[in-house]
């Protein structure tokens, strides 16, 4: 029997030109808020990596701290502090908060140290990922023992990390995964990144209400205007407010964050923020988290990329964080996972038991089958009956009813 004519790839084509009702199409076509934030502020156009850096025409990178700003210096911006109740207020009125001595001098220098031999086997490798404003160090979660421990906030790699965890839990819900885990190295005479907003992945949609990622950036050295992040205060605000896929105008100048070595700084997803020319004579060592939604893709793909070794000595906490927690309605595999709760710990909704077969080479998928077929069933041809056996506490022979 002929496939019906409206079915075919030319009908479907056909039917979809530019005159065919698409009513989202605008929308997801505006690529706001992106294109009007330098519509309305040019000097926020990332210069290209070929053009010259210029100096006193008052571009975003050509800036210094907040206290030293005219626009800002006034302003009763954040600054360090380990006081929980001000750090919420920062975060919520101005986008970002400091976290003062989150890691102590120990754990600064023994951090830096890693990365900083970590950076130059990479670059010595040839598989670093050099960029027109940093090295990019990926995956930190394999290369080294403490890095695993940031995520899960042990207060062993980071003496402020309760608060952290909870400036997260309160703002994303608790629940929330790592986007990604990397380490930002700008070196001397970088070229400055272009802002953005972390959860810009889900542009042109924007959340006033609430935001769907908070970055933590763990500082590893004096950061100022020579070699800091540049940020938009309140930006967090004012873009959302215009609305998903509508223009943004103008918008307040940037800063340079200014904070010691030993600061965490947590910045709101919707904040304008990027890294800054380094003006130094040294390579910047920061480490960054973003902490997303749990529906939201990762950056990083965790249930592919983590070493088998981390994942054996890894924590409920640490397996739950990237991603490796399903639930009826996140991160099933093959149906496991649906009873899962998504909680820390849940073995009916353990992905890291669904990995170790498939790290092993012994995973073996469910595939087309008969009624005679399943009859015949071994309790075992499948990983998924293992799976619902041993982390499901299914019965052999358990059938489900439905009626």
């Amino acid at each position: 029997m002929p496939v019906p004519i409206e079915f075919t790839p030319e009908a479907v084509e056909a039917a979809s030109g530019p005159d065919a009702f698409q009513p989202y199409e605008t929308f997801l076509r505006s690529r706001q808020p992106v294109d009007s934030i330098v519509e309305s502020n040019p000097w926020m156009r990332t210069p290209a990596t070929k053009d010259e850096i210029v100096w006193g025409e008052g571009r975003y990178y050509d800036t210094t701290v907040g206290r030293k700003h005219p626009y800002w210096k006034d302003f009763d911006l954040p600054t360090p502090t380990k006081d929980l109740h001000q750090l919420r207020r920062d975060l919520f009125e101005w986008g970002f908060c400091l976290v003062e001595d989150a890691l102590s001098a120990d754990q600064v220098r023994q951090t830096r140290a890693r990365l900083v031999e970590q950076a130059a086997a990479e670059r010595e490798a040839g598989i670093d990922y050099p960029g027109g404003s940093f090295q990019l160090i990926c995956s930190l979660i394999n290369k080294g023992e403490i890095f695993p421990k940031f995520l899960e906030h042990d207060p062993e790699v980071v003496q402020g990390g309760p608060v952290i965890e909870r400036l997260l839990d309160e703002t994303l819900r608790k629940g929330w995964c790592v986007f990604s885990f990397t380490a930002n190295i700008s070196y001397p005479g970088c070229m400055p990144m272009g802002l953005h907003q972390d959860q810009g992945a889900i542009n042109p949609f924007q959340t006033p209400e609430a935001p769907v990622d908070v970055t933590t950036m763990y500082i590893l050295e004096d950061v100022d205007e020579r070699n800091g992040t540049l940020i938009v205060p309140t930006s967090h605000k004012l873009i959302p407010a215009v609305g998903s896929g509508n223009k943004v105008g103008k918008l307040p100048p940037t800063i340079h964050v200014e904070a010691p070595a030993g600061t965490v700084l947590l910045f709101d997803g919707r904040l304008l923020h990027g890294t800054s020319i380094n003006r130094g004579d040294d390579w910047r060592y920061v480490m960054v988290q973003p902490s997303m939604k749990p529906w939201v893709r990762s950056q990083e793909n965790f249930m592919l990329s983590t070493d088998p070794r981390v994942l054996e000595n890894a924590s409920p906490k640490l397996l739950q964080r990237i991603g490796m927690q399903g639930t009826g309605g996140l991160g099933n595999a093959e149906g496991f996972g649906n009873r899962g709760t998504g909680r820390a710990g849940d073995p009916a909704g353990s992905m890291a038991a669904a990995r170790a077969f498939l790290t092993a080479g012994d995973y073996r998928h469910v595939g087309e089958l008969t009624v005679d077929e399943a009859q015949r069933l071994a309790e075992d041809r499948y990983t998924l009956q293992v799976l619902q056996r041993e982390r499901e506490g299914r019965q052999p022979g358990q059938r489900n009813h439905y009626w």
